[in-house]
């Protein structure tokens, strides 16, 4: 009986990896396709054509990269395991790399709506159009400003309409300023308005939102300067004693009640660091 359990064990073993694992597999890969296929997509329509070309050299080389890295480096025992973590983390990094990327363009071009809007109202009492300005915007801006807004301007000549082709923009770089910028334009067109007296008010809107940005940096500095003490001294503590008095941690580290300790304590440290930064975060929204 003890053989016969054994073997239909075996047989169903065999039987669930060979209909579960494949379909599985595959589920996941489509998976991760989708993914890629969707972060490359918001990558295209976000970065420029140069950012482009080199975010996608990255995401070709660095798994190769970092996985011999990984191998060379690793001691001759765990020289596979380094690479896996290598070839995981070439994985990894240009996604983390790219969104900095993206990050960065964005909150550049938020730091430029003021001038551009601005030069926009200028452009209005100049007695030119909606289009015109975008010109001007384009001719005076440099990137990422000027890039977007080009695209704008080349979208409309090609037919697309002006609605469809700032909706775009603002999907590309959401921006307070930039939503009501698009509103006022949209309205405008529909109902008629005074657009220079009301990017005025936009631009004051936007250098007041800075002005409590920056108090909000400068009010959460303490918040993480304190995160960073707090998670920090127990290892500070645990490098003086033990160099110290070289036994003191035996306990923890030699039963099995200390390890149970060392491990409520490790998740109680890693939550208490995540609470704190948390707390002196804010999120822009």
């Amino acid at each position: 009986m003890l053989i016969l359990s054994i073997l239909l064990m075996a047989v169903a073993f065999g039987l669930f990896v060979y209909t579960v694992l494949p379909i599985a597999y595959t589920q996941v890969g489509e998976l991760n396709k989708k993914r890629n296929q969707q972060f490359l997509r918001q990558m295209d329509r976000t970065l420029q054509e140069d950012d482009v070309q080199k975010a996608y050299r990255i995401y070709a080389i660095a798994p190769i990269a970092l996985g011999g890295a990984g191998f060379i480096l690793a001691p001759p025992e765990l020289r596979f395991v380094g690479l896996i973590a290598g070839i995981v983390g070439g994985l990894i990094f240009p996604r983390i790399w790219i969104g900095g990327v993206i990050k960065k363009r964005r909150v550049k071009f938020n730091d430029q709506m003021m001038d551009a809007l601005m030069i926009m109202s200028s452009s209005f009492r100049g007695g030119l159009s909606l289009v015109q300005a975008f010109e001007t915007v384009v001719d005076e801006m440099p990137d990422p400003i000027r890039y977007e807004f080009s695209i704008v301007l080349g979208e409309n000549k090609m037919g697309v309409s002006l609605d469809e082709t700032l909706n775009r923009l603002y999907k590309r770089m959401p921006s307070p300023g930039l939503q009501q910028m698009i509103t006022a334009i949209l309205l405008s067109r529909e109902t008629g308005g005074n657009l220079p007296a009301i990017f005025s008010r936009i631009v004051q809107s936007i250098r007041e939102r800075k002005k409590v940005e920056m108090n909000l940096q400068t009010l959460t500095v303490q918040g993480k300067l304190q995160a960073v003490v707090m998670t920090g001294l127990p290892i500070l503590f645990i490098v003086a004693v033990s160099s110290s008095n070289p036994g003191f941690f035996d306990p923890m580290l030699k039963t099995d009640m200390g390890h149970k300790a060392m491990l409520v304590c490790l998740v109680l440290w890693t939550l208490g660091a995540i609470s704190v930064v948390k707390i002196s975060t804010f999120k822009d929204v």
